[in-house]
């Protein structure tokens, strides 16, 4: 007996005799076996027909597939979890970017130059001169109206004034300043040299407007990248340090010896990331380095070629040839540039966790940081920044309140009280004509606009 061609299409439906010797006479346990369906063997007609399952009559799910959807829920919190960790100032620490032991200016690995480029030498070569102590500013170069200079900007200065007691103070602008503190920038009387002469005061330096670089003349539009050009030829051309007008000096570089290499960079780390975790940026991974405090003798030969690599310039790269561009250069020539850390100037950082850690806690100790500056990235921290004034440096208590309030003047907060008594709310003065109680009323404003800067 053989099976019929219908039964062939129908998964084993086969009718035949156990005594015939053909190839599809298997047995119905090996047939389930080699389909792999589990299903329903009736027996009737003459012959055996299956008929498959449907999962409701019994068919279940692999093993596999349990577990995983047993598991999705719990996996999904449990990334969630991560991703605000990381990226969420509340649930993260500032120090849970690096182990709390005791900073290094100096990155934890350094490039060694290439043989190449370090050729034997009987003796020593004389030692080159010093980087001149002239601490250069640049500033006003946007267009249009502007709001009086601020006081955290004023701190700023004043941070640079009296920790590095500069020979000269260079201000190169366009567009001038206005407002109460800088008439109190202006009126800098220095300090008191050796010789009895007095150093130090601040001088304004008419700065040209940069309107294209490079042999192509490339455009350039925004003051951002103006500025970014304007220091390189400033240091070309004089030599000193260059310091960004929120960047707080915190140690004498002198000290460190800063001034005696030929120019002076300080790594900016990179942001922590979902992909990007605590320690990655230890070991010579930086974001690159930043240009916010650059210390160079005149003519120094790294900062030619950095302003070199401007031919390549892009309007629109924002951080391509302020931050990462000298990185590039640190690599490919080591034994032009002295490379720091990130401790030394630029730490912490910009992002959200290390803003809140600085403007809004007390987390963050600058005396026990052994920092030599602080960069106080004025574009992320300008809600904190703004509602800063004499009276309200005293009312909040943060990390960076309490290092800021040592460069006040002594009679600062009466100086700018009497002002603003004089002349009203002129001057950026912040305060109303009035008594004592719109003064409290004016303080209690801020106050309650900082705090909500925090939410």
């Amino acid at each position: 007996m053989s099976p019929s061609p219908s039964s062939y299409g129908r998964w084993g439906a086969l009718s035949m005799s156990s005594s015939e010797s053909s190839p599809l006479a298997y047995p119905l346990k090996t047939i389930r076996q080699i389909t792999k369906l589990p299903g329903i063997w009736a027996a009737g007609g003459g012959g055996s027909e299956y008929t498959a399952m449907t999962p409701k009559e019994g068919r279940s799910h692999s093993i596999i597939t349990t577990v995983f959807v047993r598991l999705l829920p719990t996996t999904l919190v449990l990334f969630l979890g991560i991703f605000i960790g990381v990226h969420y100032p509340s649930y993260l620490s500032i120090y849970s970017r690096r182990s709390q032991t005791v900073p290094s200016l100096l990155p934890r690995t350094l490039l060694p130059p290439p043989s190449s480029l370090v050729p034997p030498v009987s003796t020593l070569p004389p030692p080159d001169d010093p980087v001149p102590n002239i601490v250069h500013y640049v500033y006003g170069l946007a267009t249009g109206s502007q709001p009086d200079f601020p006081y955290f900007a004023y701190l700023a200065m004043r941070s640079a004034m009296v920790t590095l007691k500069p020979d000269r103070i260079l201000f190169h602008c366009i567009h001038e300043p206005e407002g109460y503190w800088w008439d109190r920038v202006r009126g800098w009387e220095g300090w008191e040299g050796d010789d009895g002469m007095r150093k130090g005061e601040v001088e304004i330096v008419p700065a040209r407007d940069v309107q294209t670089v490079g042999k192509d003349k490339r455009p350039v539009h925004h003051f951002a990248h103006k500025a970014d050009i304007l220091r390189l030829e400033v240091l070309l051309a004089y030599g000193g340090i260059y310091l960004d007008i929120d960047t707080f000096v915190l140690r004498p570089f002198a000290d460190y010896s800063l001034l005696s290499y030929d120019t002076v960079l300080g790594m900016e780390a990179s942001r922590l990331t979902f992909w990007h975790q605590p320690g990655f940026d230890d070991e010579m991974q930086p974001k690159g380095l930043c240009n916010a405090v650059i210390i160079a003798r005149r003519q120094a030969t790294f900062l030619r070629r950095w302003l070199e690599s401007y031919e390549g310039f892009q309007e629109s790269k924002w951080t391509e040839h302020s931050v990462e561009m000298p990185w590039t250069l640190a690599k490919l020539y080591p034994t032009t540039v002295t490379v720091l850390s990130e401790r030394a100037f630029f730490w912490p950082l910009w992002t959200d966790d290390h803003i809140h850690a600085v403007y809004g806690t007390t987390e963050y100790d600058f005396d026990e940081s052994g920092q030599l500056a602080y960069h106080a990235w004025e574009s992320k921290a300008k809600p904190y920044l703004s509602a800063l004034d004499p009276a309200t440096i005293q009312t909040f208590d943060t990390s960076f309140t309490r290092m800021a309030r040592r460069f006040r003047e002594p009679d600062e907060e009466w100086r700018w009280r009497s002002h603003g008594r004089q002349d009203g709310a002129g001057s950026g003065t912040g305060l109303a004509k009035g008594d004592e109680e719109s003064e409290r009323e004016e303080v209690a404003r801020r106050v309650r606009f900082y705090r909500e800067s925090e939410r």
